[in-house]
């Protein structure tokens, strides 16, 4: 109980500081759909800064992460804060060696690299040099981020999670003001938001510096790369590559043949997987990032009973969270994205197009977050290759099913792909899970999530009425009442009927949001 206790606090932590950032990051969107709307400018911002996202998750954020925090954990645990301070600066020192020869490689090949990712701009002759263009600009962007994810993963080992989580809303700040300063005086508006992008990678950076030096880390970079536990790091992130950001490929991978739809498209597919990434964010990663440190404690220690109570708790609440998030996204779609960013160049038919993306998007949420925390799980064990199999086979899957959905639905098939995807190897983990831990209770779990999916099936009926009364809406004012009224009757219903079947989640929760605030 005592874990539960931390994952919960260190989820609220997180999960409130990810708020600000995703709140920072959904004004961000809105300025970007004022300014640019879903043009081919727009969709050649959303590739360029993909691309360097793209390998921020699989090098640094994805396979980093879930192969250092379990490794500088047990190195901790068993050799005391010097060997783990020792570790953190040689890993320090290798990862900003090999983000400098990764950039470097970028700015020199970004032509190739923009004809692989987006083949379908090479008919627009403008549009493909302009991102190749910001593709440069904004690949040092992986760099910063690459050492975030060294010290995140250092921070929430040490027990300390704000710092961390408080960096993308600065980067997201950054980039507002960036876009809204410099833009309108640039002879390349967009370039604005680029450069805002890169400010704020450098800001997020170094404001996770005083934390480490509380924390007694060392802040200069090592250069013993041959040590144990750097080799163990290094074999640990080949298939934790894979298996940490297989969503991120698959969403990759869809804009790559979005490229070949109808322009705008790849802005349509990016502004509706904003708003899935916002409850994601918020809560998801945030039960993630607390999970794992606490998973590879009880693993490294071998407390077998521990370790299965809080694994089945980290999926209880990720289900907890995101089932009735998927449902509220998918009934009130179209509200949310009409209130949030039909205005400027962002059209009533850009907003239609969202949010059937959005909808097809939304059934993949759950299984998206329960597919991350079992992957944790594994990982907290030291084991990265059972998540990257079936990583890598759900991702040939889901992208056989994006070629043939998106003929006859365009990019609305290319959504659906993606929670296919997400189902697949959700399942596939999660049966593995009980075949080699048998004590799991998967059976009370599923008993769990059909009492969740009531109530958030129940609170989707009552909330459906509204959202069709909020689209009703004469003027933005009123639309805007309406919609924010639809939603808080949806999180209020919701909190009632988990009150009223009594599910184990919601007390702790709210206890510690309660606590912090």
């Amino acid at each position: 109980m005592k874990e539960r206790s931390k994952i919960a606090r260190a989820a609220s932590i997180v999960g409130l500081s990810t708020l600000l950032s995703r709140l920072a990051g959904l004004a961000r969107d809105q300025v970007t759909a004022y300014f640019f709307g879903s043009s081919f400018v727009a969709d050649a911002f959303f590739m360029a800064f993909r691309i360097p996202n793209l390998l921020r998750r699989l090098l640094a954020e994805g396979a980093l992460t879930v192969a250092f925090v379990p490794v500088f954990t047990e190195t901790r645990e068993k050799d005391g804060q010097t060997a783990a301070g020792e570790l953190f600066r040689n890993m320090f020192g290798l990862l900003a060696l090999v983000l400098t020869a990764v950039c470097a490689l970028g700015l020199i090949f970004a032509p190739q690299i923009v004809a692989v990712m987006a083949p379908g701009f090479k008919g627009n002759p403008e549009q493909f040099q302009l991102t190749i263009f910001l593709t440069r600009v904004l690949f040092p962007y992986i760099f910063f981020m690459g050492l975030c994810a060294v010290f995140m993963g250092a921070l929430n080992s040490a027990g300390r999670f704000a710092a961390p989580a408080l960096g993308p809303f600065v980067c997201n700040l950054v980039m507002i003001l960036a876009a809204a300063a410099l833009s309108p005086r640039l002879q390349i508006p967009i370039l604005g938001l680029a450069i805002g992008a890169l400010a704020g990678g450098a800001l997020q950076l170094a404001i996770q510096l005083p934390s480490l030096a509380r924390a007694g880390l060392p802040l200069a970079p090592g250069a013993n790369f041959r040590s144990p536990a750097i080799k163990k790091i290094l074999l640990l992130m080949g298939p934790a590559a894979l298996g940490a950001a297989v969503y991120q490929l698959s969403v990759f991978i869809n804009s790559i043949l979005a490229s070949k739809l109808p322009e705008g498209s790849v802005s349509l597919l990016y502004y509706a997987d904003r708003l899935m990434q916002f409850p994601l964010g918020i809560f998801t990663m945030a039960i993630g990032s607390a999970a794992l440190p606490a998973l590879a404690r009880q693993s490294a220690l071998g407390d077998r009973a521990g370790f299965i109570d809080s694994a089945r708790f980290a999926l209880g609440l990720s289900f907890f969270i995101t089932i009735p998030a998927a449902v509220g996204l998918a009934v009130l779609a179209e509200p949310l994205v009409t209130f949030l960013f039909q205005r400027g160049s962002f059209s009533a038919q850009s907003a239609l197009g969202t949010a059937a993306a959005l909808r097809a998007f939304a059934p993949g949420l759950p299984f998206l977050s329960g597919a991350g925390i079992l992957a944790r799980i594994f990982y907290s064990r030291a084991d990265t290759k059972t998540p990257a199999i079936a990583a890598a086979v759900c991702l040939m899957a889901g992208t056989l099913m994006a070629f043939i959905l998106m003929h006859p639905f365009k990019h609305v098939g290319l959504a659906l792909a993606s929670s296919l995807a997400s189902l697949m190897n959700f399942c596939w983990l999660a049966g593995l899970l009980l075949i080699r831990e048998k004590d799991f209770p998967g059976l009370a779990l599923l008993k769990e999530t059909a009492v969740i999916s009531l109530a958030a099936l129940l609170m989707g009926a009552a909330a459906n009425p509204l959202g069709r009364w909020a689209m009703g809406a004469a003027d933005f004012r009123t639309l805007t009442l309406r919609t924010l009224t639809a939603v808080a009757a949806g999180v209020l219903v919701y909190a009632l009927l988990a009150a009223a079947f009594k599910t184990p989640y919601l007390k702790p929760l709210v206890k510690r949001f309660r606590r912090n605030f």
